[in-house]
């Protein structure tokens, strides 16, 4: 019995390890927190529209590359994400309805999946959308959206 608690706790102890590790990901209901986040560490934050249950380029974007464990690689890519799902199937609460609406109205998202990359203090830098060929390809497209956001606030 000692021997099954002792391999259970160094299980959820590696899980909960590699969790803090990883990139911070959060869902719909977690934007204000998200945002924080970003400017409390001062990294950009993707602010991803996804048609989770009925857009095709969404849920390959969530399973090309939000789901993968590179793109969860602080060290490789330093910048949150936080999803807003959008969903035909499933129910949602009142007021994640109406904070999603909002936000897809603030930024005036008309396509899914649309992800806005925002400044850590919340100054849209750019946009995209999915890019096929997995993590490299769509973090570098994002990657090129922060560092000339970079560029015109130096020049500015």
């Amino acid at each position: 019995m000692r021997g099954k608690l002792y391999i259970i706790s160094c299980y959820l102890s590696a899980v909960f390890c590699c969790c803090a590790f990883a990139c911070y990901v959060s869902d719909d209901t977690n934007f204000p927190a998200a945002a924080e986040r970003a400017r409390a560490t001062n990294r950009p934050l993707l602010l991803a529209f996804l048609g989770t249950d009925w857009s095709i380029s969404s849920l390959k974007l969530d399973r090309e590359v939000f789901d993968q464990a590179e793109f969860a690689d602080d060290s490789k890519y330093n910048f949150l994400l936080c999803k807003i799902h959008f969903y035909q199937t499933q129910g949602r609460a009142p007021d994640v309805l109406v904070q999603n609406q909002q936000l897809a109205e603030k930024f005036r998202v008309d396509q899914f999946p649309t992800v806005i990359v925002l400044s850590p203090n919340g100054v849209e830098l750019g946009r995209l959308g999915y890019i096929a060929g997995g993590v490299q390809k769509f973090a570098a497209a994002v990657n090129e959206i922060i560092f000339r956001g970079r560029d015109n606030a130096k020049a500015n």
